[in-house]
């Protein structure tokens, strides 16, 4: 054989060793053995011959859109949950793990609270307190189920309200029924309570105090009287308010609550404080400093003013009907209730300044604020 024709057969041999070492493999997928094949004069098999391997398969690059950020998985009694969200502004919550759905679900610490679902509605309502002297404020309390959304009460003295839970106060001595009645997109229902409330007459005793101590008014007392002479007038926040003739007008003392008032034979001289909201006829009409008031006539006056004697030093003079009344705690806050004028027809109180008071009128009762106990 000539040269020439082994170097041919030797360039076909290389080929076709190309081939199935290389070729196949990128088609096959399968990883390209590149060890060398026995040679000519060498044992046969390949384990005797020295051996390269190589892995062709290229690294991936991560790209930056292919790095996912881990949620954070939160975790109850070693259980995974989801936390709940919002969806068109309501609440969503998911269900509790081993929790079938057929009994109310009891959330972990943090997690928000189910919030209520309207339906079939059921009204009720309390009331504190139920009985006591003239003028009553009453405290009620909405307590229907079924989610209301509108309120109405009738408190049995020809008054009403629309507040989930109003206070009223009773100003007529008697007994009285309440009723609420409630209302959502499912309907309506009303509950009546046959005379709830009761109110009874104002005590009345004839007082006359003198104390060396500062006093005010307790916030949200009031007269209410209505008007039997003409030219009966107030100047609140620097307004004249004209009091009409049988109008029913209510003057609400506010903070601070140092003032003077003098009340003789059924008219108004002075009611002179910092603070006051005038109503007539149950409708608001201003507020702000009193400062001159003349009421040539009135009758059928209630009054929740509360007098607050502030404790300290220095012994109040206390006369009930012309007697000395034994205060047991003489240093200890003094509070008189429902000031008013006395079976003379005079009231008279000055509780302006810091350390002197002086009172003349009748209250319904009065009482001593016992000091506490060395241990609290």
């Amino acid at each position: 054989m000539e040269t020439r024709d082994i170097v041919i057969l030797l360039i076909a041999l290389l080929v076709v060793v190309v081939l199935a070492v290389v070729v196949k493999p990128a088609i096959t997928g399968e990883n390209p053995d590149l060890s060398l094949p026995f040679l000519p004069g060498s044992p046969s098999g390949h384990d005797s011959s020295p051996s390269i391997t190589q892995d062709f398969t290229p690294a991936a690059t991560p790209k930056k859109t292919d790095v996912q950020t881990p949620e954070p998985i939160h975790t109850w009694n070693g259980s995974p949950v989801e936390l709940g969200y919002v969806r068109d502004a309501t609440p969503v919550l998911p269900q509790i793990p081993g929790d079938s759905g057929d009994s109310p679900q009891a959330y972990p610490a943090g997690a928000p609270e189910t919030p209520p679902v309207p339906g079939i509605l059921t009204a009720s309502f309390s009331a504190s307190p139920t009985e006591g002297s003239l003028p009553l404020p009453v405290t009620f309390t909405d307590t229907s189920t079924g989610v209301p959304e509108r309120w109405k009460w009738s408190f049995g003295d020809g008054t009403t309200s629309t507040d989930e839970n109003p206070l009223h106060t009773y100003t007529t001595e008697g007994r009285f029924s309440v009723s609420l009645t409630v209302e959502n997109e499912y309907g309506a229902n009303t509950r009546i309570n046959q005379g709830l409330v009761t109110v009874t007459p104002a005590g009345r005793k004839d007082v006359a105090l003198h104390a060396p101590r500062g006093a005010s008014i307790a916030p949200g007392g009031f007269v209410e009287f209505t008007v039997t002479k003409p030219a009966s007038r107030i100047k609140i926040a620097g307004v004249v308010e004209e009091l009409p003739v049988g109008g029913r007008i209510r003057l609400v003392v506010n903070d601070p609550g140092k003032g003077k008032i003098a009340m003789r034979k059924d008219s108004i001289q002075d009611y002179s404080f910092e603070e006051v909201i005038l109503y007539i006829d149950g409708e608001y009409r201003q507020r702000g400093e009193v400062r001159e008031i003349n009421v040539q006539g009135y009758e059928g006056l209630i009054s929740s003013l509360e007098l607050r004697i502030a404790g300290g030093e220095g012994e109040i003079d206390l006369l009930e009907t012309g007697s000395p009344v034994a205060i047991s705690w003489k240093n200890a806050p003094l509070s008189l209730i429902s000031l008013r004028p006395d079976s003379s027809g005079i009231m008279i109180l000055d509780c302006y300044w810091p350390d002197v008071t002086s009172f003349q009128g009748a209250v319904t009762s009065y009482h001593a604020q016992e000091p506490e106990s060395p241990g609290g």
